[in-house]
């Protein structure tokens, strides 16, 4: 039995098809990176009352604003305006680095360490550009994370993740123009947050700007900031845990699916082969289906196949039987007529009553033949069944089989070549007899007048070959492939001495079946005629019963 492709199995199949649970981790991706951007949402919520608090607190306390508004055209607001916004950006640790631009006041900062919160960095700046007061950084170091194994296969397939999650949109370009921008709108009254990007593409910072009223002048502004390494972190352990589940789910299914499908694929390939095996080439039901015991589709198909066979089977028998039950039971009626036949040819020994009476018993004579014909195949049959096999020399059989035929057809000339030394087989040798007594028949009845019948018998390995060539006209191709099946003949009008069955071949074919061998038609490819041959095992080689 030969198996399919890979690629049109079963399992080929149900792998396609698992592949659909590739897209619960591209979903899952999509929620994760909403629920980002509404991570994002809510710390710009949140950084904004943030700072509205924070300027609320500072609002209508001059004594923490001293007097003395920007001087426009002053470059030294100018260059500190510069130093913050390169501060900011920088996000430098030290306030030492503000130089000039850094000037503090002890109850600001103090009350900024109150309301100031992890990873977030809070300063008030003034209309001089001075900042007033600093809490916090915006460097504070990530949790140390160990590497684990799903970590490192998660850095792996972070380009696939890219390729399905995409990062929310943050402009990057010179951090200090935005700082410096938002400084500027908030020290004239405008509030406003502001995302900008990093160096580290996925890391942005988010600022608030608020200012500070003492009556209705503008006296500073508080500046809010902070990262999304928190959001970061939390983005990427989720995308941890679920690269680490998504692989063991569609590692499970996968397995799970393999399994499935092969134990399908087996069992419909021990089907198949039941199936292919329960029939033979000639059309006979040689064995069964065996029942699992199954209750789903194909134990059902099992179920059925097995019904289909048994019915098969019944119905060969039948046909097998209708012959041996139509040759006895015409036996009887044939002999009565024969036999008035002859009381007949008694009383009217002359005359043309005569004539009709020779006609009529020539045409019980080839009805006779016709019967025994007819039980022949059965009786062969069912001889063969109760013989014991015997090793026995070929070449002798078929060489006392040609000096018969040479006896029997006078006539006719037979050309034998056979080795000289024996050709040993495992079988039964009238059966063999049998065999080439059929093929002759054949032969004869198509050579033409004066050709002679060739028989040959030669070794190719484990193998012989017994053929049997005429010099009568070639078969039609259509009939070659069914001439050794019964009731088929290639005959004209399946004429021949007494009639034809188309039983002869089917003898044959019969007899090599039995002795494991296969047999053959074929025309003659470069004269007229047509050779029959059956290969037969000869001893030592594989015996098939």
């Amino acid at each position: 039995m030969r198996r399919p492709a890979f690629v049109h199995g079963i399992r080929f199949r149900l792998f396609l098809a698992s592949l659909v649970l590739l897209a619960i981790p591209a979903l899952a991706a999509q929620f994760i990176n909403r629920m980002e951007v509404f991570l994002r949402g809510a710390q710009e919520h949140d950084i904004a009352v943030t700072a509205r608090a924070v300027a609320s607190a500072l609002s209508d306390r001059p004594a923490l604003f001293p007097p003395g508004g920007a001087r426009p055209g002053d470059p030294e607001d100018e260059e500190r305006r510069r130093i913050v916004g390169l501060f900011a950006a920088a996000d430098t640790i030290a306030a030492a680095s503000l130089g000039s631009a850094y000037a503090p006041s002890e109850e600001i900062e103090r009350f900024l360490d109150i309301m100031g919160r992890r990873a977030s960095r809070l300063w008030v700046i003034d209309t001089r550009s001075r900042v007033r007061g600093l809490s916090g950084t915006l460097r504070e170091p990530p949790p140390a994370r160990a590497d684990s194994p799903r970590t490192t296969i998660a850095s792996w397939l972070k380009p696939v993740v890219s390729l399905v999650v995409s990062s929310p949109e943050i402009p990057a370009g010179d951090e200090s123009k935005p700082v410096r921008a938002q400084i500027d709108r908030a020290l004239i009254g405008v509030s406003s947050t502001n995302w900008r990007g990093t160096r580290d593409r996925e890391v942005a910072i988010l600022s608030a700007a608020q200012p500070v009223f003492v009556g209705d002048d503008i006296v500073g502004a508080v500046v809010v900031e902070e990262t999304t390494a928190s959001i970061l972190l939390l983005r990427q352990s989720a995308l941890e845990n679920l690269i680490e589940l998504t692989l063991a789910v569609c590692l499970a299914a996968f397995a799970i699916l393999l399994f499935f499908a092969s134990r399908l694929a087996t069992r419909i390939r021990r089907l198949h082969a039941e199936a292919e095996a329960a029939i033979d080439a000639q059309g006979r039901i040689r064995g069964g289906i065996t029942l699992t015991g199954a209750k789903d589709e194909i134990g059902d198909l099992e179920r059925t196949m097995a019904a289909v066979l048994e019915r098969l089977r019944n119905y060969n028998t039948y046909l097998e039987q209708m012959a041996g039950r139509l040759s006895h039971e015409l036996r009887t009626p044939v002999a009565v007529v024969r036999s008035s036949l002859d009381n007949l040819r008694s009383q009217w020994p002359q005359g043309e009553a005569r004539v009709y009476l020779d006609r009529a018993g020539e045409g019980v004579e080839r009805l006779s033949s016709l019967i025994s014909r007819l039980s022949e195949g059965t009786r062969l049959e069912k001889m063969l069944e109760s013989q014991e096999r015997e090793p026995f020399d070929l070449a002798a059989v078929v060489r006392g089989c040609v000096e018969g035929y040479r006896t029997a057809y006078p006539g006719r000339a037979f050309d034998c070549k056979a080795p000289s030394g024996p050709v040993t087989m495992n079988g039964v040798p009238d059966a063999i007899a049998q065999l080439l007594d059929k093929l002759v028949e054949n032969a004869l009845d198509f050579a033409p007048a004066g050709t002679a019948i060739r028989i040959t018998l030669s070794c190719d390995g484990p193998h012989a070959r017994l053929g049997v060539t005429n010099d009568g006209p070639p078969i039609p191709t259509a009939v070659l492939p069914r001439l050794f099946d019964a009731m088929v003949s290639g005959r004209e009008g399946a004429q021949g001495r007494g009639g034809h069955l188309g039983l002869g071949l089917a003898i044959v074919r019969l007899v090599a079946a039995f002795h494991g061998g296969t047999v053959r038609a074929a025309n003659l490819p470069d004269r007229p005629g047509v050779l029959f041959e059956a290969e037969l095992p000869v001893e030592g080689s594989r015996h098939l019963a």
